[in-house]
């Protein structure tokens, strides 16, 4: 997946500024502002000039590009909310610049940063002409280049992907063939030759073939005298390529900090020195340097281009930030036959470097530190929201990857001597698991069936969790990957959560600590703890540990809370957040071990959408109970009022539309009724049965009610 694609902002110019535009040859560039056309008064305090005239409240302007080569300038559509950044993205992705990958921008003679806003940027807007200077290269940007022309240029070939197929399992709409009219003649079904009944076929979900794309270059690989030696890297040497061109000639070029250019060297003498004329050639860009030494280059450049264009990008490129539904599905027919290509197993350095250093990122800290970002401006929730779909795409990716290796038995465990499905393992910063029951916790519940229904339970806890965004309570990065037959669960690692604790001291801070024998509490929970029980209609409920001790929750006993060594406050295992359906569990999985169609689980717990459809429906019946009421007082006052013989004399007031006190409305749930616990006082013991009659109604309603309104609709 393209980082630096899900940068790229979301929102377009305004409507007003593209039909002014409309007869531009440039690329209209989307900005990462929201424009407005409101009048004085809707923003601000009506000072500002522009918003007192109604004119927009952020200025969209052209932005001219000086470039150090052909075609000397370019233009992009800006507003003064854009970041440095965007701009630096347009211009990577623009056809006639694609050749620029390091370089920086300076206006007035001044370098640019690339992470502030064009408002920032004194006199941009009265002068608004920005200078492209190209940069010294690093090796990592030297390699990142290598890598972004192999792609350009149709080098790249076919990829050998963990996560997704070479064909990526989609039928794509310019697929579709469209037959001509007619002829006058009356209009056929277009369904009459279908067999409704026949068995779908997968072959229907495959990309039909297409001709193989023109060929810019026979071979651009690393050359085998890669890496330069010590004493050539203090001159500035990065890389070793090779380059055999469609005119069959083999060219060496070596990666320097200002550039690249063809050197002496051949298959059995090394000679980095550059060559002499008339074979010399240098170019910053190595498309530069390929359309030097390569006659046909730039021709056959031109109609791959050409051959891309003939279809939609969605249809050409794969989609950013995303996985396709159906990855496994690869053409054994394809046109795009399995080629030599000796960069595929050079791709690994190439993108991480030597030393795969580069790779080892800390996700937990990524993920929580973009959450704690401010979201106070629409600006501010915006770039939070870009940033947040970036980094969740770039660790799905991730965490899909080692679960694979996880799967395949590649990635060695933390706990060798546990069974199989009790095994942890810990790759790429990711602590990963099996969705089976390895230590006996869901034993009582159904095993292994009750596991693996609760590790995709657990996936939409946190994705609801994530959703409501409540101030101090953080969530880890989960992934579920059903990979090979097994189902293995990828989360980011929370601070602290194998640190060996104190004697006496609990793993966990808050919930159930071992299953629901030991049950522990923590003030520093209960604020946001009841805030995320607030939002998902949880009532606070008391629980009792094996010795007969009451502890008052504010979530699930299956819910917990970890204190991590960071210092932020971790919700774990959010499978229980709403009741089981014991309606269900009566019908379908009674006490009898030998029924017959027995459910295999008890992780039945009741969908949280289909509650709320049942607390809109209480709340329904209680405002017409209190409009009832109101109304009926009303009318014992205009009846005491008559028969006292007063009368209005006024004219008649208007019709007030009718309001209800909500404050005393309340619906929540507990989650652990059904659950086995054991309530010890006469109190509870009522309080209880309230809370599973309850829970009763609520499971009654769905199949009835819940069916009833989706067929209406």
């Amino acid at each position: 997946m393209a980082a630096d694609d899900a940068t790229k902002s979301s929102q377009a110019a305004p409507e007003a500024a593209d039909k002014q535009n409309d007869n531009q040859p440039e690329t209209h560039h989307a900005t990462n502002g929201t424009v407005t056309n409101g009048s004085a008064g809707e923003e601000g305090n009506g000072a500002d000039e522009s918003t007192a005239a109604g004119q927009p409240t952020e200025s969209v302007f052209q932005l001219t590009i000086k470039l150090p080569h052909t075609p000397g300038q370019t233009q992009v559509m800006v507003s003064a909310q854009e970041q440095i950044q965007d701009i630096r993205q347009s211009i990577v992705d623009t056809p006639h610049t694609f050749q620029y990958s390091c370089f920086h921008l300076e206006h007035q003679g001044k370098r640019i940063n690339d992470f502030v806003e064009l408002s920032e940027i004194p006199d941009v807007i009265s002068d608004p002409v920005l200078t492209l200077v190209e940069d010294p290269y690093t090796e990592a940007q030297a390699r990142m280049h290598v890598v972004r022309v192999r792609e350009l240029i149709g080098a790249a070939g076919d990829r050998t992907d963990l996560v997704l197929g070479i064909d990526a399992g989609t039928s794509l709409c310019d697929g579709v063939d469209l037959t001509g009219g007619n002829g006058g003649k009356e209009e056929e079904s277009p369904v009459s030759h279908y067999d409704l009944n026949a068995p779908g076929t997968i072959s229907t979900l495959i990309p039909q073939q297409r001709e193989a794309a023109p060929k810019t270059v026979k071979q651009l690989s690393l050359s085998a005298w890669n890496p330069p030696p010590y004493n050539l890297r203090m001159r500035g040497h990065l890389l070793y390529l090779q380059v055999t061109t469609n005119e069959g000639e083999q060219h060496y070029v070596t990666s320097h900090v200002s550039g690249f250019y063809v050197n002496k060297s051949t298959n059995s003498k090394f000679d980095p020195a550059p060559r002499v004329t008339p074979k010399s050639a240098s170019a910053h860009s190595l498309i530069g340097l390929i359309s030097q030494i390569s006659p046909s280059f730039e021709a056959a450049f031109t109609r791959l281009q050409e051959y891309n264009g003939q279809r939609d990008p969605l249809a050409s490129y794969q989609l950013t930030n995303s996985i396709p539904s159906a990855p496994w599905l690869v053409s054994t027919t394809s046109i795009q036959q399995h080629q030599a290509d000796l960069t595929r197993t050079q791709e690994a350095f190439l993108l991480a470097g030597a030393e795969n250093a580069e790779t080892l990122r800390d996700w937990n800290e990524e993920l929580q530190s973009t959450r704690e970002l401010p979201k106070e401006t629409v600006q501010d929730r915006v770039f939070r929201e870009r940033l947040t779909n970036k980094l969740f795409a770039e660790y799905n990716e991730a965490a899909i990857r080692g679960a694979c290796l996880v799967a395949r038995g590649e990635v060695q465990p933390l706990n060798p001597t546990e069974s199989r499905d009790a095994q942890i393992f810990v790759y790429n910063n990711v602590f990963y698991s099996f969705g089976a029951d390895g230590v006996g916790t869901f034993a009582s519940d159904g095993g292994d069936e009750a596991a693996r229904v609760a590790t995709g339970k657990d996936v939409q806890g946190v994705k609801a969790v994530n959703q409501l965004d409540i101030d101090g309570l953080f969530t880890p990065g989960t992934v579920v990957v059903d990979y090979l037959g097994k189902r293995v669960v990828g989360q980011s690692i929370v601070p602290g959560i194998f640190k060996q604790r104190e004697p006496g001291e609990h793993q966990i801070d808050y919930g159930g600590v071992e299953g629901k024998d030991v049950i522990a509490t923590h003030e520093g929970f209960a604020q946001p703890f009841s805030e995320l029980s607030k939002a998902m209609r949880v009532k606070k409920h008391g629980v009792w540990d094996k010795e007969g001790a009451k502890h008052d929750l504010e979530a699930s006993v299956e819910t917990k809370g970890l204190l991590g060594t960071d210092g932020r406050k971790y919700v774990l295992d959010l499978y229980r957040v709403t009741p089981l359906d014991i309606a269900w569990l009566e019908k379908h999985r009674g006490q009898d071990e030998n029924m017959e169609n027995r459910y295999p689980h008890r992780m039945t717990v009741l969908r949280p959408e289909l509650v709320d459809s049942y607390r809109i429906t209480k709340m329904r019946e209680y405002i017409s109970k209190e409009l009832e009421k109101k109304r009926a007082a009303a009318k014992e006052i205009e009846s005491k009022a008559a028969a006292d013989g007063e009368t209005e004399t006024d004219k008649p007031k208007p019709q007030q539309q009718e309001t209800v006190d909500m404050s005393n409305f309340s619906f929540t749930l507990n989650p652990d009724v059904f659950s086995g616990q054991q309530p010890q006082t006469d109190e509870d013991k009522e309080e209880w049965a309230e809370d599973e009659q309850q829970v009763r109604a609520v499971c009654e309603y769905i199949p009835v009610m819940s069916f009833q309104n989706w067929s209406m609709t």
